[in-house]
């Protein structure tokens, strides 16, 4: 039986709710917080953030994600569709679109090969569109960490129409700190360097996440992100910060026997 949330746990929930609600930032999708490594069957899960503001001026913002798993006892699999628009007195003034889908080959040691596809609009920051397929592998360090490395191509085109192809490395460091039954703390850091211009054109993430466990079925999730690209497109900032709150419900019992 999970243990309720205390007072503590409740007032820390509510600061960072506040401070997500005034948030302008869209959230980086972090693919290693939700991963079923280890569990074998058919999953999918639903995650919601909705803003609404009327006054002086109105304010409208909403986030949808949808993740499907299929993962057996030699392959794991899932892909990720993500859709958020924030307004402002009927007026769009953030969008985008997300999707990423990976194939996972388990294999021996604590060493597995994977390949991922990934596709994202953003017309009104950073890029209007970017895509990137890879590949590489994943390395079990621990009980709870995990080390991936590998290559991947990327393709952008900024917010003036240019195009722009970069074959880049690809590392990322994951892990999960339990600080209560029911609360768990997963930081994740991405590193892309170019392969041709090692120093000067690099993308780096960091995402640290705390997540609620109201039960089985029901997650609440505070996030805070930041993304840094050296190289940006043009009239983009090179570093990109968010703070979101986020409630995920696993929808696999509702068919289940």
């Amino acid at each position: 039986m999970l243990h309720k949330i205390n007072r503590l746990q409740f007032i820390f929930f509510a600061f960072f709710s506040a401070l997500s609600a005034n948030s302008l930032a869209q959230a980086i999708v972090n693919i290693e917080d939700l991963r079923r490594e280890g569990e074998v069957g058919f999953f999918t899960n639903i995650s919601a953030s909705l803003d609404a503001a009327r006054g002086n001026r109105d304010r409208d913002y909403y986030s949808l994600q949808i993740r499907f798993d299929n993962n057996s006892e030699n392959a794991e699999s899932f892909l990720i569709l993500q859709q958020s628009e924030r307004k402002s007195n009927n007026k769009t003034i953030d969008e985008s679109t997300f999707m990423h889908g990976r194939y996972i080959l388990l294999g021996e040691e604590g060493i597995h090969w994977e390949i991922f596809t990934q596709y994202s609009e953003n017309p009104f920051r950073n890029y209007k569109k970017r895509s990137v397929f890879g590949a590489g592998a994943r390395y079990e360090l621990t009980n709870t960490m995990r080390l991936g490395a590998g290559f991947l191509g990327e393709d952008e085109t900024d917010l003036s129409g240019k195009s722009k192809t970069t074959d880049r490395f690809g590392f990322y460091l994951h892990n999960d700190f339990e600080i209560a039954e029911n609360i768990s703390f997963n930081p994740t850091f991405y590193f892309q360097p170019s392969i041709d211009d090692f120093e000067n054109d690099y993308k780096a993430s960091m995402i640290l996440a705390i997540d609620f466990k109201v039960n089985e079925n029901f997650k609440i999730m505070l996030q805070y992100s930041s993304f840094h690209d050296s190289d940006p497109p043009m009239l983009a900032e090179k570093t990109d910060e968010s703070v979101s709150t986020m409630f995920s419900y696993n929808l696999s019992e509702l068919w289940k026997d």
